[in-house]
Parts: structure tokens; C-alpha cells; sequence
């Protein structure tokens, strides 16, 4: 005669690349188990049956936070279900705040302590967000230059705002690529917030089409006598002498906060687009729900590791050596890591043709030979 099974313990719930896994002890007794799944915590659904002590969801939902409980099934019946387990849904590499908090008490062997609390972690949380971030945009560089705006110039302006997420953008609309006026995104969608500017091209033609473009440098203090007009090495364009640099938190009338502003020295003359390419704002995250957006896998033990450092701070731990060391670590390898993301580019190979088909000075036995194909 079989009996009713046991209560399934340790009931354990974990994400990646938006499935989730579930895992616990066999019940004694169990022939399978009852898997139930529920968005409140209170009203559970059936989701599935297993014969074995796991079980994966596979791509519920992104940014939704789920709750399970398992119970062991025989022939006498259904028997307890465990304690809930709880998990959010993220995409590929990404994790949930809920996630990163549990991950980070976790590494610092807190989980129940209620020494720092659930607001304190979130705020350790997002501070490593940004660390990491700013790292990321420092040794990837260009990865995270994809945003830009357009800036079109009325020959009496050198100071223009750069996006802020939330006032539309020099009118309301930006590109989101460079093909021309059909992307042109509609009015009353701001460009996303500027953190960092990556770099300025400057159009040297009107065509939609075929547009020519220069590269600006940025503007350097020693060499400000330079940029003034006249200047009889400047085309009529400015691309000689043209430069430009980031002006933080100017206070602009009628706007309710400060925003950065692109100066351009010296002032350009009217009608000349300028294609300003930048890194956005991280969004920061606020509910258990939202999922980070760092785009590279495996940085993030570096967040849950860093909010952990703090947190054993916070309480003045007298040994947190490993934790520290283990940052260090994790700098060094992404630093290493950006340096060889295109190392199927040989090193040998330069970005000058010296075959004298292209006219080049010849390479191999003969000409001059420093490297090229």
C-alpha cells in the first residue's frame, strides 16, 4: 500500500537566458511530483508534472516575477507542497534585481540578515551597475557608441543641448541610423540620456545619399588661440580648425533640469550637419522585476561581488581580502577580454595596402616591406 509523500524540501529556483530552473529533494514516497506555478504568490496554477526532482520552465516571460511550489504525487494522493521558490525571468546575460540582491547576499553569506536592508542592497546594486558600466564603455569603447543625434547648425549658435532622455531633442526628433530622413523617429520621442560622448563627425557635403564625412577632434585647452576666426587654414566648412567639447550640467531657461551642452569652437556657419555619436545612460534599476541591460555575458559577478563588498562594509567586516581581491580580478579581465575581442584580425596585417597593385611600394623581396598584405 503506498503512502502519501513527504513535502519536497529546498525548493530552489534559479534563471538563465530566460528559463528557469527548478530543483529540490525527492520526496520519500513520490512516483512524481506536482509543479505549480503562480505571478502573486497566492493563486497557483498547475503547470506540469516530473518524475524526477527538477524541472524547467522554459521562457515564461521576461521581467515578470514568478512563484513556484512542488508537491510529490503516489498512488495514495497528493501530498503537501513545499515552500514557495521565486525567480524573474531575464534576457541572454542579464539578471533581475531580485536576482542580483539574492546573488550578492548570497556571495557575502547574508541571506535573511537584516543588517542591510532590502533598500540598501538595491542602492549598493545600482552603484556597481554604474562601475561596471563605466568600465565596459572605457575598454569596449565603440560597443557602446551605437546612439547619435544630428546637429544642425544656424551660424549663430555655438552651444547646442544634448539629449536628457526626457525634453524632446532639438525639436523633438532624432535618426536612428544614417540613411536618411526615412527613419527619422516622430516627434515627442526624446533620444536616450547622454553619458558619455564618443566622438563628432562633420558632414562636408548636402547629399542624403552619399553624404562625405570628416572626423572632429576634440577640443584642447592649450591649443585655444587656435580656434578662433579668421583663420586662413580653415576650409569654408571649418574642418581644419573646427573642434568640439562637452559642456556638464548647464542649467538652460524654461527646461527643469540641467542639461550638458555641445560646444562648438569656433561657431560654425549655418546649415552644417553635425552627426554627435554617444554612449546612453544606464537605466537604473528600481523594481525586483527589472532586468539589467549590460549586453556582454558573464560581467555581472563583478555587480553581485561588488555589492557584496559593500554591504560587509557597511557592517565594518574585518575581512572582506577575498571579495576585494576577487574585484581586482574581475577588472583585469575585462580589460583583457575587450583587448582580444577581434584578435581574428592578425596583428601582422595593417590597414595600408603596400601591394603595388593598389599602388603600394611593393612588399616581400621587394620595396619597402612594414607590414601590410
Amino acid at each position: 500500500m503506498s503512502l502519501i509523500p513527504y513535502q519536497p524540501q529546498n525548493l530552489n529556483a534559479e534563471q538563465a537566458d530566460g528559463n528557469i530552473l527548478l530543483t529540490w529533494t525527492g520526496s520519500l514516497g513520490a512516483t512524481s511530483y506536482q509543479i505549480q506555478r503562480s505571478t502573486d504568490g497566492v493563486n497557483f496554477s498547475n503547470l506540469a508534472t516530473s518524475t524526477v526532482p527538477q524541472y524547467l520552465d522554459s521562457q515564461p516571460g521576461n521581467g515578470i516575477m514568478y512563484y513556484y511550489q512542488v508537491a510529490g504525487v503516489s498512488g495514495a494522493g497528493t501530498g503537501t507542497y513545499s515552500s514557495p521558490a521565486q525567480m524573474v525571468a531575464a534576457p541572454p546575460s542579464e539578471m533581475s534585481l531580485y536576482e542580483l540582491r539574492l546573488r550578492s547576499q548570497q556571495c557575502a553569506d547574508r541571506v535573511g540578515s537584516n543588517f542591510v536592508v532590502t533598500s540598501e542592497w538595491n542602492s549598493f546594486l545600482r552603484l556597481a551597475c554604474y562601475e561596471l558600466y563605466d568600465i565596459l564603455i572605457t575598454t569596449y569603447e565603440d560597443w557602446y557608441a551605437s546612439n547619435f543625434v544630428i546637429v544642425q547648425t544656424n551660424g549663430t549658435t555655438s552651444m547646442y543641448p544634448m539629449p536628457d532622455g526626457t525634453s524632446n531633442y532639438l525639436g523633438g526628433t532624432y535618426p536612428n541610423n544614417l540613411s536618411g530622413v526615412q527613419s527619422i523617429i516622430p516627434s515627442g520621442k526624446p533620444a536616450p540620456a547622454l553619458y558619455k560622448l564618443a566622438g563628432m563627425d562633420l558632414n562636408v557635403n548636402t547629399s542624403a545619399l552619399t553624404p562625405s564625412r570628416v572626423t572632429m577632434l576634440r577640443y584642447q585647452f592649450i591649443k585655444r588661440n587656435q580656434y578662433v576666426y579668421p583663420n586662413s587654414t580653415s576650409t569654408i566648412y571649418g574642418v581644419y580648425n573646427m573642434r568640439y567639447r562637452l559642456v556638464g550640467g548647464q542649467f538652460i531657461p524654461g527646461q527643469q533640469t540641467a542639461q550638458q551642452q555641445l560646444m562648438i569652437i569656433p561657431t560654425p556657419a549655418g546649415n552644417q550637419t553635425l552627426i554627435a555619436w554617444y554612449t546612453p545612460k544606464l537605466p537604473g534599476l528600481l523594481q525586483d522585476t527589472d532586468y539589467t541591460n549590460i549586453g556582454i555575458s558573464g560581467w555581472l559577478r563583478y555587480v553581485i561581488v561588488r555589492a557584496a563588498k559593500y554591504a560587509l562594509d557597511k557592517e565594518e567586516s574585518t575581512d572582506t581580502s577575498k571579495l576585494a581581491e576577487e574585484i581586482v580580478f574581475l577588472r583585469q579581465r575585462i580589460y583583457e577580454a575587450a583587448q582580444n575581442r577581434d584578435e581574428g584580425i592578425a596583428d601582422c596585417i595593417s590597414e595600408t595596402r603596400l601591394d603595388p597593385t593598389f599602388g603600394g611600394t611593393g612588399w616581400g623581396g621587394g620595396g619597402v616591406s612594414n607590414g601590410g598584405w
